[in-house]
């Protein structure tokens, strides 16, 4: 029985680009490497760590951030840069598996199940894949493995930059015991501060609270969640690349945030995010879709039907910002924004060239 548990590898794999699109501006232009570099119009998209080791973090306003970081260097993003670098690193990590899954703006979940033989040593293998990307892209990349998708993401940002952490079978409560509420992933500032004012501030601590009390604290759904991420349970698997029926990309922004600039760069990335992954598979979309959610919980959702099937980032783009500003119509502020696309078909220019 241990000789089995010892071969079994936590075969769900987190990495993560540190302080990713200010990196990528690092390595377009070397003379910023070693600089504190902030990325954004009014508020901090990206911070390099040289700013987020003086206190920058993202979404702060540029006045807070150049108060306490007067030296920083100040540059308006390249998304489609951005977007170029994410889908450089996608096709590096399908040299490893081929089970990769875009997650967000710029974080990947692997699966290793059943690699055992071809990766014997598998923790050399994830330092191998970690400076592989520093090799071919310039950008540092943190990982953190585990059996579940939630455990994973938590151990991969704990170090970071450059951070690397696996978590074996069986250690996944004794390496959330101790850990803040706040690293448990998804869950946002106003549930920890509720949770504070009770006296919770530790997952261990959160874990002692029945699944009843959660639930009608926080309605069944949301409480649920919080109950399984305490004890790093994930029922989520990584997504196996396919021909896809849809396409969609999101990402939260920690704190939240009303700066519509911020929003609308962001947005900008996500649609050349979804441009590039329709232009790989040869696919066009009817139909894009807006939704943000705001950092009270209330969730703003849209789609609309695209006058012509695109698959250009620019024609995205102009529709994508046209649904934000139906529907940002609240003073509160916007912790997850996402875009998507369906209704897909061929795109015949390709047969035609």
């Amino acid at each position: 029985m241990c000789k089995n548990s010892s071969r079994r590898i936590p075969n769900i794999v987190h990495v993560d680009v540190d302080a990713f699109f200010a990196s990528v501006e690092q390595v377009l232009n070397p003379r910023l490497l070693g600089k504190p570099v902030l990325v954004g119009r009014g508020v901090v998209a990206s911070a390099s760590y040289e700013a987020k080791f003086r206190g920058v973090r993202t979404a702060m306003s540029f006045r807070e951030a150049l108060r306490i970081c007067p030296k920083a260097v100040v540059v308006p993003g390249q998304y489609e840069h951005y977007a170029d670098f994410a889908e450089r690193v996608r096709r590096i990590l399908e040299t490893y598996t081929p089970a990769v899954e875009t997650a967000a703006l710029d974080d990947f979940y692997l699966d290793f199940a059943g690699t055992e033989r071809l990766y014997p040593d598998y923790q050399g293998t994830l330092r191998r894949l970690q400076a592989e990307i520093f090799g071919r892209t310039g950008l540092n990349v943190s990982i953190g493995a585990a059996r579940t998708k939630v455990v994973a993401s938590i151990a991969s940002r704990l170090e970071r930059p450059r951070g690397f952490r696996v978590i074996a079978y069986g250690e996944e409560e004794a390496f959330l015991t101790q850990l803040p509420v706040e690293k448990l992933h998804g869950i946002g500032h106003v549930h920890t501060g509720v949770l504070a004012e009770r006296g919770i501030v530790t997952i261990g601590q959160l874990r002692q609270v029945p699944k009843p009390a959660l639930q009608a604290a926080f309605g069944e759904a949301i409480g649920q969640q919080i109950w399984e991420r305490a004890r790093g349970l994930d029922g989520r698997e990584v997504l196996l690349p396919s021909t896809p029926k849809s396409v969609s990309r999101e990402t939260t922004i920690e704190g939240g945030t009303i700066d519509t600039e911020f929003l609308g760069g962001l947005i900008e990335y996500l649609s050349e995010r979804i441009g590039s992954t329709l232009r790989e598979y040869g696919k066009q979309a009817r139909t894009i879709g807006l939704r943000i959610r705001y950092v009270d919980q209330f969730l703003a959702h849209q789609t609309v039907r695209i006058s012509k099937p695109t698959n250009d980032e620019r024609e995205l783009l102009v529709t994508a910002k046209d649904l934000f500003g139906r529907l940002f119509t609240r003073r509160v502020a916007v912790r997850l924004v996402g875009v998507s696309v369906t209704n897909l078909e061929t795109d015949k220019r390709q047969h035609e060239l």
